[in-house]
């Protein structure tokens, strides 16, 4: 497959903590803000999708250790967990993304326990705002 040129690392990174379009596009839009918190409600606006496939989305990405999670008053919120390993990472992930977007979509869909469903879900219009 053309994601074959992948360097490894990011390969290796995709395939541990990415597991859909929309978990990378969550970690995009969170690294591209790292300085603010998000709360799923914000998340689903800026990416137009679902409160509840969003707020999913910050869990699971928290549990990898791509965000932290803080519990406060108005309920949970996330924020880029930045470090020089995963801001390198994610950066070049973002290039990757916005250069050759299908090379990416194909290498998350094609990893091993990568859901149909969810690829099913990726080609879904997205709900208008």
């Amino acid at each position: 497959p053309m994601s074959d040129d992948f360097p490894i690392q990011i390969k290796q990174f995709m395939s541990e903590n990415i597991r859909s379009v929309a978990d990378l596009e969550a970690v995009l839009l969170l690294r591209k803000h790292c300085d603010r918190t998000w709360t799923a409600a914000e998340v689903s606006r800026a990416l137009a999708t679902s409160h509840e496939m969003a707020a999913r989305q910050l869990a699971g990405l928290s549990e990898r250790n791509l965000l932290t999670r803080t519990t406060g008053t108005c309920g949970e919120s996330f924020q880029y967990r930045s470090t020089s390993d995963l801001d390198a990472k994610t950066d070049l992930l973002a290039t990757l993304y916005r250069e050759r977007r299908v090379s990416v979509i194909t290498a998350i869909y094609s990893q091993p326990g990568g859901d149909v469903r969810t690829f099913a879900d990726s080609f879904k219009l997205r709900k208008d705002h």
